[in-house]
C-alpha cells in the first residue's frame, strides 16, 4: 500500500468516525439494522496512570459519558500510584475480570507488552491511545487513537521560526514525563525542525511531568542555572500547557518578562492558555481535543458487529494564537 493511499484511508476513517460520533452526538436515531446487539452490553476495560490535568480529565469524562448513555459497562479504577508498576497491576486485574475490550493509555510501553500478549491470548481487543505504534507488534492491538505528536512539536517550533527569523534565540524545553509517548514524540519533532533553524538553541531542558505546579519549579530552577550562567532566555517550548503555565508563573515570580521578550509555546489548547495568549503573555498553543469518548465507542460497535475497526485514527489538531485566540476560547477547555 502506498503511503498517499494509506494517508487517504486514515482521513476517511478519522471523517467516517467524526460523522459518527456526530449522529450519536445530536441525537440522530440508529436503526436496529446498524446498532450493538441487544444481547448484552460490552464492558470496557480502561487503564491509564495520568489523571492530574484538565486534558486528560476531559478524556477520562467523555469515556465515562458512552458508559453513562448505556452503550457500554466502563470497568475503571483511580490509580493507587503513578507509576507504570500500578498499571502493569491494573491490566492483569481488568484482563482478569473479563472486560470485553480494553482501552489503555501506556505510561510506558515496554513494560506492558507481557499484559498486552496476555490480552491477545484472551481474545480482548485493545485499544491503544496516544502510542508510537513503532514500539509495540501491530498484532498486539485492534486499532489505535492518537494525535501526531511529531506534527504537534514541528509546529511549536515552526512558531518560533516565525517569530525569531534568524534573529539568535535561547530555548528552555519543558519536557513531559519521562519516557512516555508524548514526550518523545513531541521533542522529537520540535528538535527536527531545530536543526535547520541553527539560531534556535536549546540551552536547558527539565520535566514538567505534564503538572503545573511541577513545572513551575522546574522553571524556577533554570532560571537560577541560567542567572548564574548570564544566559538569557528567549523562549519556553512546553510539552503541554499545564507545564507552560507553570512555566509562565514562574516567570511572573522573578519579575521576568514574558510575551514580548519571553515567548511561550506549547500543545493542549485550554482556556488558561488562551486567556494568557490575549493578554500577551504566550505566543501560541497546538490545540488537541482530548474528547474521544464517541470515537471509542464507535470503534467498539464496529467490532460488535464483526466490522475489523480502522487501524489507526488520527486527531486533527488547530493552532491557537493572538491572531484567533479570543474566537477560539469558547471550543477550549
Amino acid at each position: 500500500m502506498t503511503i498517499r493511499r494509506f494517508k487517504s484511508l486514515l482521513i476517511l476513517g478519522l471523517s467516517l468516525l467524526l460523522f459518527a460520533c456526530n449522529l450519536q452526538s445530536t441525537g440522530f436515531p440508529i436503526t436496529e439494522e446498524n446498532s450493538v446487539s441487544d444481547k448484552k452490553i460490552p464492558k470496557l476495560g480502561l487503564s491509564l496512570v495520568e489523571t492530574s490535568n484538565p486534558w486528560r480529565t476531559v478524556q477520562i469524562n467523555s469515556i465515562k459519558e458512552i458508559a453513562r448513555s448505556g452503550s457500554v459497562e466502563l470497568v475503571y479504577y483511580e490509580p493507587d500510584e503513578y507509576t507504570v508498576e500500578w498499571q502493569v497491576q491494573n491490566l492483569r486485574k481488568l484482563i482478569e475480570e473479563g472486560v470485553d475490550y480494553l482501552v489503555v493509555v501506556p505510561h510506558e510501553t515496554a513494560p506492558l507488552r507481557e499484559m498486552l500478549e496476555l490480552a491477545r491470548e484472551r481474545e480482548i481487543p485493545v485499544i491503544l491511545i496516544e502510542q508510537n505504534r513503532e514500539s509495540i507488534p501491530r498484532e498486539l492491538y485492534a486499532t489505535l487513537i492518537s494525535t501526531d505528536y511529531i506534527r504537534e512539536g514541528e509546529i511549536c517550533a515552526q512558531m518560533l521560526v516565525e517569530k525569531y527569523g534568524d534573529r539568535p534565540c535561547n530555548i528552555v524545553e519543558i519536557f513531559g514525563t519521562l519516557n512516555s509517548p508524548v514526550t518523545k514524540g513531541r521533542s522529537e519533532g520540535f528538535h527536527r525542525v531545530l536543526y535547520k533553524h541553527p539560531n534556535l538553541k536549546i540551552i536547558a531542558s527539565e520535566y514538567g511531568n505534564f503538572d503545573r505546579v511541577t513545572a513551575q519549579k522546574a522553571m524556577e530552577k533554570i532560571l537560577v542555572q541560567a542567572l548564574d550562567q548570564r544566559k538569557p532566555i528567549d523562549a519556553v517550548f512546553a510539552h503541554s500547557d499545564e507545564d507552560g503555565l507553570g512555566a509562565l508563573q514562574a516567570l511572573k515570580v522573578a519579575g521576568q518578562p514574558v510575551g514580548t521578550d519571553i515567548s511561550i509555546v506549547s500543545i493542549n489548547g485550554v482556556q488558561d492558555v488562551c486567556k494568557a495568549i490575549i493578554a500577551g503573555e504566550y505566543l501560541g498553543t497546538v490545540k488537541s481535543n482530548p474528547r474521544w469518548g464517541q470515537i471509542i465507542l464507535t470503534l467498539v460497535q464496529m467490532m460488535e458487529r464483526g466490522t475489523k475497526p480502522f487501524p489507526m485514527v488520527i486527531i486533527p489538531y488547530r493552532i491557537i494564537n493572538a491572531e484567533n485566540a479570543e474566537e477560539r476560547f469558547p471550543s477550549a477547555y
